[in-house]
């Protein structure tokens, strides 16, 4: 009987810990994102083997960044330097800014919502590919 109880208490507890809603950060290994502000495409693709991100708006990017549970935090960005459409580098910008405040993130249900600790988000959708053509709204609250 203590056994059969044992072994139910135990399945509780892995079944629990499986639905805590903790986020794997391996799940972002190798995964593409984009969204838009207007007419503006904002991608996002992490490394497959490494720690790293790239991307574009208007500028190719990328950055390191570290990953623990459901916290995030991406390092010093690098980026090209072309000129675009002002919204367009507007866009770029403020992207680039909040990119670097971003505390939190929530990969869920393929949408990837990358938080700040001021309440701001902004939310990608996952894509297998990054197409120039693609465009997929974005909720950038505050």
């Amino acid at each position: 009987m203590k056994i059969k109880l044992f072994a139910f208490g135990a399945c509780a507890l892995a079944l629990a810990a499986c639905g805590d809603g903790t986020q794997n950060p391996a799940a972002l290994k190798g995964t593409n994102f984009i969204a838009a502000s207007g007419d503006t495409n904002i991608t996002l693709s992490f490394a497959e083997n490494e720690m790293r991100v790239n991307g574009q708006v208007v500028n190719l990017y990328n950055a390191s960044y570290t990953a623990n549970g459901d916290n995030i935090e991406f390092g010093n960005i690098a980026s090209t330097m072309m000129m675009g459409p002002v919204e367009s580098m507007e866009v770029e910008q403020d992207y680039f800014q909040f990119l670097s405040t971003v505390e939190k993130y929530e990969l869920k249900n393929g949408r990837l919502t990358l938080k700040n600790g001021a309440g701001r988000e902004i939310v990608f959708q996952q894509v297998d590919e990054i197409e120039e053509s693609e465009t997929v709204e974005v909720f950038m609250g505050e």
